[in-house]
């Protein structure tokens, strides 16, 4: 399982990377202190992410000031490189998740699934790389050996819904005629909702991909589609992707790609949390020679998470 060891590797580095979390402390005028995660900052309220209270929304009117300015009070701060002590992902929001499910008796399975998410974004741009791998087997013989890697970027505009972006994505699945497929593509992408709580992104694009297998072939391609986040609250979050490319070399064919992912935080540990979701994917075309290849494959996770 080359590709297992190359995403296993990554997701050991990320998980022995330092990394410290520090509280930040809000004092209010009337003396009380409130610590947590400082989210955002607007020119009327300051919101704070507190591992009780759930997510506040304090007035600056009520917050003790100094000439205008917010008093935090942070923990002498530690510098924390990223991967073995590199810059790489320093400053990223990080996750690692795993997921195993077995059963020997008179069957004998074994389901395996694993996902690395970061995340980074500031006044101009905007990165996510995210990678997972699925397993799966059935009286020692394997179904399922599938995963992907991908990297996305956007560049931001002051005061614009609108951004620049570049897509790139990496495939492997065993049990496909094409084995491994490298797509790039970049385009154009909207901010139709861009709050705190709630995000709506659409994208176009053009690229292509190129695959190797039974089939070693190039195809120019498009490439539509959304995602969406809403962060019902400190505990609660929900994501979706969905997008289509379609064949640019032949008119009506096209492939999709979806997930659907709930994200729950356990009180039990800061930064541990449940991940429950499906990826589907589907291709319009399928190559001759394989006879156990389907258009469609649809895929169950649930995973524990870790923030790093």
């Amino acid at each position: 399982m080359p590709f297992f060891c190359r995403i296993s590797a990554v997701l050991l580095f990320i998980f022995l990377s330092p990394s410290v979390a520090l509280a930040e402390i809000v004092i209010l005028k009337n003396g009380d202190t409130l610590s947590g995660k400082i989210v955002a900052v607007t020119g009327e309220a300051v919101t704070l992410e507190h591992e009780v209270l759930g997510v506040l929304t304090l007035p600056k009117s009520q917050i003790k000031s100094d000439e205008d300015k917010i008093t935090l009070q942070q923990p002498a701060k530690k510098t924390t490189p990223g991967v073995f002590g590199t810059n790489f992902l320093e400053g990223w929001n990080r996750r690692v998740a795993l997921g195993v499910k077995g059963e020997e008796g008179n069957d004998v399975s074994l389901n395996l699934n694993g996902a690395l998410d970061a995340s980074y974004e500031d006044k101009d741009n905007r990165l996510a790389l995210s990678a997972a791998y699925f397993y799966e087997s059935q009286d020692h013989e394997r179904n399922t050996s599938k995963g992907n890697g991908s990297f996305v970027r956007d560049w931001l505009f002051s005061d614009s819904p609108w951004f620049y972006y570049s897509y790139s994505r990496y495939d492997y699945d065993e049990f496909k005629s094409w084995e491994q497929r490298v797509s790039l593509i970049g385009g154009t992408g909207y901010s139709f909702f861009d709050e705190e709580k709630f995000k709506l992104l659409g994208r176009i694009g053009l690229g292509g991909n190129r695959t190797w297998g039974e089939e070693d072939d190039f195809n120019p391609e498009a490439q539509l589609g959304f995602e969406c986040h809403w962060l019902a609250n400190s505990v609660h979050s929900v994501s979706a992707k969905f997008f289509i490319f379609p064949d640019l070399n032949e008119r009506g064919e096209y492939r999709t790609q979806t997930q659907a992912k709930w994200e729950i935080n356990l009180s039990i540990a800061r930064g541990l949390g449940l991940e429950l979701g499906i990826e589907h994917e589907y291709e319009s075309k399928l190559y001759d020679g394989l006879d156990k290849e389907k258009h469609y494959d649809l895929l169950y996770f649930g995973r524990i998470g870790l923030d790093l």
